[in-house]
């Protein structure tokens, strides 16, 4: 009978792995991530259509938002989110863990009070550059904002925003900006004014 190996091989590969520094590693987490996300959205397509791929995509993005946004609380030991400042922040926080570089965007604050509203204003968006290469722009519908909204309701937010989840505004040629409001807090998974929790 031959020998266990693993605990050679292990040992081995640690040292490969090692040899990586932690921005390094972290890269190439989020590009298998990435690579992951395309790859399962394009089997959905080619098999079951891209409605059924967008209602996929969308639906997991939301619930993995909730999931992501009480990790991250709980990691960084973030108090309750009082005011949109305080979700902005989570938010900032979230972005810069799973993946900075994938978006370019801007956020102001709006509203009155300023503290219960903001816009983001996104400028790169990588599913949009993605599903444009691929060729199927024109039929893919927003997965990036129902993270945003999973977020909010991992944190236990009720908000409205506007416009309503569609077909990607820059595939037609619109500027991709979403308005948010808080209307109060809730437990984890509130409902919202235009979307309950998936």
């Amino acid at each position: 009978m031959a020998a266990p190996v693993q605990s050679e091989l292990k040992k081995r590969a640690n040292q490969m792995l090692g040899k990586l520094s932690p921005q390094q590693r972290e890269e190439l987490l989020i590009k298998c991530w990435m690579s992951h996300d395309a790859r399962w959205f394009t089997a959905v397509a080619m098999n079951h259509g891209m409605q059924a791929a967008n209602r996929a995509n969308q639906a997991a993005v939301r619930e993995e938002g909730k999931v992501e946004a009480r990790r991250l609380a709980r990691a960084l030991g973030l108090g309750p989110v009082q005011n949109a400042a305080d979700f902005l922040l989570a938010q900032e926080a979230m972005i810069g863990l799973l993946g900075p570089d994938l978006l370019d965007y801007e956020v102001v604050q709006t509203g009155d009070p300023p503290e219960a509203g903001w816009r983001i204003e996104i400028k790169r968006c990588f599913a949009f550059d993605n599903v444009s290469r691929a060729g199927v722009a024109d039929q893919y519908e927003c997965g990036i904002l129902p993270r945003v909204q999973g977020w909010l309701e991992g944190l236990g937010l009720q908000y409205e925003m506007t416009p309503a989840l569609g077909k990607c505004l820059k595939a037609q040629g619109q500027e991709c900006a979403y308005a948010f409001r808080l209307n109060g807090l809730g437990g984890p998974a509130a409902p919202s004014a235009t979307g309950t929790p998936g």
